[in-house]
């Protein structure tokens, strides 16, 4: 499960949510660290005929007290101090950092320091404001230790919010001596920002293709399209000016049949899931975060390809938390060639309000090391990774840095610029997930409930509707994120189910309410799309455990689905630490697995037999079949599970005992688990079943299962001969840099 490492400086990130676990309880799971440097925006500095100031009230928290400042529960002043008799104490927890904050009075494009001395484990100092973001932090300070860092205020800054907090589980932190230095405000100053004058010329009329603007952001020019597919237009355009003198940076909208069919950061966009064969008609309006807008651009007008040949689905996951200790951004999806190879990226995970059972956006931490919290998801999030964080220009998918102002950043911004680049890649967002499901089943439990649930995905993920303020970052707004995402995965882990994770909610009527949710998303997203000219994806990923499966309707879902991702992995782990070893996704049955049929039935977990209870049925199991083949999806895991104390037995560890989980690796940091990427096998320590059609790496002590590329290439010959849709992979972050398993999932499936 997620692990409690804290991010990076300036980062208000969280730990990501537990990869969903197939049949027991168990995910994938990745540590969450990013080191990010201190950032601010460049500006002219202050006169130098400016006195430095102490700008900060109680700086040193000698008035017994933590008067001047706004702290979370449980802080306090008290020893040890650095100097003098008091010191911030704060305590961090599993859902708090400890946060304690002031705002202070500051001058426009003035240079500021700001330095203090803390004492504990990764603590935090910084200073956040229009145009400022600037952090410093100690990663285990277990003497006293000074922080600083310099910043330059924005031309419309006139106050930064001065912060420090601890890191999620890690005790409590001091912080004392805290200075921020430079100019006061001068109150005989005049406005820093003079009101708007009246543009040059008259304001522009409005277009019929969409609303028009105030001027204060000039109209884009030389609209072209550049590429033009099936189900794409690349569209390129001249950067707009914003005269508005609030210091923001013009973004654009692109309207489509008067409604807004993508919003871009830059100066292209991909315009996505449009039907094959059709004239549209597009025009771009420049906007900034403030709410000024330019009129309408000239139109250009594009008819779409030939819609693309039939082929089988090559499709992965990407981690909303990959960005942090794996540094795996969106970017990596285009120079790994990922992006090259496959057909959908789908964005994992997002998670349902645990009292409007609705889509929502937060920064919250959620337990997901917990197996035994039943409130490990409740209301956690991560909107800093989705759309709040400054990605720099070398990590970036175009070479840009983000910039502040921006009402997009993070991973959405980068995934639109992929998208730009790779036009025949189609992205979705992944509602659900292991940490994530515990309130589907309240969610899909009423008409009236659905369609909120179904109304605030939309509105949020394919309007592009993001929350601005979220823990005080400005980015977000209308339709900040249109265009981005072609379609919603549903991963509900599991339906009228208790094999989910500890605490989540389920019923009997599930089962039928599944089917009424997938209906629901199915009539709304049509519904969308035919505003806009687009036709949405929706898929779903299902379990492949048969005693999962029966609480499905596998004859009826199929007709809402534009395809499914069986979950074929993690059938066995080291959740049974003392063994026996297994394969954990073996294809087909083996006389030599120790381990129990399923009950009812007669059968063990594999995959033949998994698609088998989708398509033909396992009366045994109660469950009927009825699913199209041609809409089945197998996963093939990019990690891999692993027990050590394992004797060689006849077989090398093959159906042995262990004493326990195989020790954490540095980037998985979860025992038994570790990415394709850690293990490194030589040929003598790999070894091939060819009854389960399975491989494993067995090195004298360590046993580990999962797919190498022969393995892969065997699960692709099967999908082909059962005329299956393809295959997908979890997750992206896991494979090598060379795409190793990536590389043999698309080759094989032609």
């Amino acid at each position: 499960m997620m692990r409690a490492n804290p991010p990076g400086p300036g980062v208000a990130a969280v730990r990501g949510p537990a990869r969903r676990t197939a049949l027991r309880h168990s995910a994938l799971a990745v540590a969450a660290v990013l080191v990010a440097s201190a950032a601010a925006l460049a500006a002219v500095p202050g006169s130098a005929a400016a006195t430095d100031a102490e700008l900060l009230a109680n700086p040193g928290f000698e008035t017994g007290s933590l008067d001047g400042w706004t702290c979370a529960a449980g802080a306090a002043s008290a020893a040890p101090a650095h100097s003098g008799s008091g010191a911030l104490a704060a305590t961090t927890t599993a859902s708090d950092t400890g946060r304690c904050s002031q705002t202070v009075t500051v001058r426009p494009k003035t240079t500021y320091t700001l330095a203090g001395w803390v004492q504990g484990s990764y603590v935090y100092l910084g200073a956040t404001g229009t145009g400022v973001d600037a952090s410093a932090w100690a990663p285990d300070a277990a003497s006293w230790k000074r922080l600083s860092t310099t910043f330059t205020t924005g031309a419309g800054t006139t106050s930064v919010t001065v912060f420090t907090h601890g890191w999620y589980g890690q005790g409590t932190y001091h912080a004392d001596d805290l200075t921020l230095t430079g100019p006061a405000a001068d109150p005989t100053e005049p406005p820093t920002t003079p009101p708007a004058t009246p543009p040059t010329t008259p304001p522009p009329t409005t277009d019929p293709n969409g609303p028009t603007g105030d001027g204060k952001v000039s109209t884009p020019t030389g609209l072209v399209s550049t590429k033009v597919t099936g189900n794409a237009v690349v569209l390129k355009w001249n950067q707009s000016t914003d005269s508005s003198q609030n210091g923001d940076v013009p973004a654009y909208k692109v309207y489509a049949k008067g409604a807004i069919a993508a919003t871009s950061m830059g100066t292209t966009v991909a315009v996505s899931s449009l039907q094959p064969r059709t004239s549209y008609t597009f025009t771009v309006q420049g906007y900034d975060r403030a709410g000024h807008a330019s009129g309408q651009s000239a139109p250009v007008t594009v008819t779409t390809g030939d819609a693309p040949a039939a082929k089988p689905y090559a499709s992965a996951y990407f981690d909303q938390w990959g960005i942090y200790e794996n540094a795996y951004y969106p970017k990596q999806i285009g120079t790994s060639g990922a992006a090259a190879g496959l057909d959908v990226v789908t964005y994992a995970f997002e998670n349902v309000h645990p009292t409007t059972h609705k889509c929502f956006e937060a920064i919250k931490a959620s337990d997901a090391g917990n197996e035994d919290n039943p409130n490990a998801g409740d209301g956690a999030g991560d909107a800093y990774a989705d759309y709040q964080a400054d990605v720099a220009a070398g990590d970036s998918v175009d070479g840009t840095a983000d910039v502040y102002e921006q009402p997009l950043k993070g991973n959405f911004n980068q995934l639109r610029a992929l998208k730009a680049k790779y036009p025949n890649l189609r992205l979705t967002v992944s509602l659900g997930g292991w940490t994530y499901s515990k309130y589907f089943s309240d969610a899909a439990a009423t008409d009236a409930s659905r369609k909120a649930y179904v109304s605030s995905c939309i509105d949020m993920f394919m309007k592009g509707n993001l929350p601005k303020n979220v823990q005080g970052d400005p980015s977000g707004g209308v339709a900040s994120a249109a265009g981005i995402f072609d379609g919603i995965d549903i991963d509900w882990e599991y339906p009228g189910s208790a094999g989910g994770h500890t605490g989540n909610h389920y019923a009997a009527a599930d089962k039928a309410n599944f089917t009424l949710l997938l209906k629901e998303f199915r009539t709304q997203l049509d519904a969308y799309g035919a505003t806009v000219g687009k036709k949405f994806l929706l898929t779903a990923a299902l379990p492949s455990g048969q005693d999962k499966i029966k609480y499905l309707e596998t004859d009826k879902i199929g007709a809402y689905l534009d395809y499914a991702d069986v979950m074929t992995y993690d059938m066995h782990g080291s959740w049974d630490a003392t063994g026996p070893t297994n394969h954990q996704d073996p294809l087909h049955d083996s006389p030599a697995d120790p381990t129990a049929p399923i009950e009812p039935g007669g059968a063990r977990y594999n995959l033949d037999t998994a698609v088998t209870a989708y398509t033909e049925g396992l009366p045994e199991y109660g469950i009927s079949g009825g699913f199209p083949a041609s809409k089945l999806v197998l996963g093939v895991p990019f990690y891999w599970r692993g027990w050590t104390g394992v004797p060689a037995g006849t077989d090398y560890g093959l159906y042995q005992s262990a004493t326990g989980p195989t020790p954490a690796k540095p980037l998985s940091q979860e025992a038994g688990l570790a990415a394709w990427k850690e293990l490194n096998p030589t040929a003598a320590q790999t070894h091939w079943d060819p009854v389960t059609a399975s491989s494993w790496i067995y090195d004298g002590t360590n046993f580990w299962t999962g797919d190498t590329p022969r393995a892969i290439e065997a699960r692709a010959a099967y999908a082909a001969e059962k005329g299956l849709a393809g295959m997908f992979a979890f997750s992206l972050e896991n494979d090598d840099a060379s795409g190793t398993l990536l590389n043999a999932m698309t080759g094989s499936l032609g």
